[in-house]
């Protein structure tokens, strides 16, 4: 399930629309703004593409979200489990209140059997396979190929690179087959990321999804079907470097990898499913790499 990691690290049922009553006999339907940003994951730790986690902050920030939906599953927000999430997931969680935000963890995602099942099918397939392999080295070359001014308008507004993911996902993989599950059941989770955000956004006025760059065009979609816009705002930051974190931020991660080092050696109970995809995915060593690089930033002078 790794390669599905290469992509998707690059890579937010029923609207809760607002009734005002109005005085009338026909309220008036009030429709939250909705935003989507596309996050890069790992790609956040890197100097040279221009969009670190800072970065990140100040795209959300520029929008003033009544709340922002992030890519955490609802029951493992503060769980063991956070850590096998992104951590610019763990990072809105932390700091979104002090910027009067409200934080909804809106993930969703299948068991590990169901997906290695599907993997194997997919691998059975093996034209399918090629033609999937073929289409995510494509966007892997794509995201190598960056030398822009930032890598979210590399992304996020680029008709390219959504083209792109669109043609993966909805024509090369489709919905409901093997390669769908095998992808974590790509539509499936998207729209369910959507309902768990807007289920739980209340009467929010501005509503932020901040979900890996794969997601846009899917949750567009999604969005879509219930009649409302998902709109990609333009980059309003400039970059700034990696600068540094906020030490809550850290604490959090550190957390957050002693939890996914516990669960790997047993001293952490969670379900063998759970344990399979932690050791799957095996994220703790990025997380520690990742916490070290802002540790050494405080430290610097």
């Amino acid at each position: 399930m790794k390669r599905r990691g290469l992509l998707l690290a690059g890579l937010v049922a029923t609207s809760t629309l607002v009734a005002q009553n109005t005085g009338s006999n026909a309220p008036v339907v009030s429709v939250p703004e909705i935003y989507l940003i596309g996050s890069v994951h790992n790609m956040h730790f890197e100097e040279r593409y221009h969009y670190s986690l800072v970065d990140l902050q100040a795209q959300v920030r520029s929008l003033h979200p009544d709340v922002v939906c992030g890519e955490i599953v609802p029951g493992d927000l503060n769980g063991p489990m956070e850590g096998n999430f992104p951590p610019e997931a763990a990072m809105l969680a932390e700091m979104a209140p002090s910027w009067g935000v409200r934080f909804i963890p809106a993930d969703w995602r299948i068991s590990f059997a169901w997906q290695a099942r599907a993997e194997k099918q997919e691998a059975n397939d093996k034209l399918k396979a090629a033609e999937v392999n073929a289409e995510q080295t494509k966007i892997k070359a794509y995201y190598d190929a960056f030398n822009g001014a930032s890598l979210y308008d590399y992304t996020n507004e680029s008709p390219q690179f959504q083209a792109m993911v669109d043609h993966l996902f909805e024509d090369v993989i489709g919905e409901n087959t093997p390669s769908d599950i095998a992808a974590g059941a790509w539509h499936e989770r998207n729209r369910m990321i959507v309902e768990n955000c807007l289920d739980n956004a209340g009467s929010a006025r501005r509503i932020v999804f901040v979900f890996g760059d794969g997601h846009v065009g899917q949750l567009q979609r999604q969005l879509a079907a219930l009649g409302l816009k998902g709109r990609i705002p333009p980059r309003a930051f400039t970059p700034v470097g990696l600068g540094t974190m906020p030490q809550t931020v850290i604490a959090r991660w550190e957390r957050n990898l002693k939890n996914l080092e516990g669960i790997v050696d047993g001293s952490i109970a969670v379900s063998t499913d759970m344990k399979a995809k932690v050791k799957d995915t095996n994220r703790a060593p990025q997380l520690k790499s990742e916490i070290e690089l802002y540790l050494t930033r405080q430290k610097a002078p």
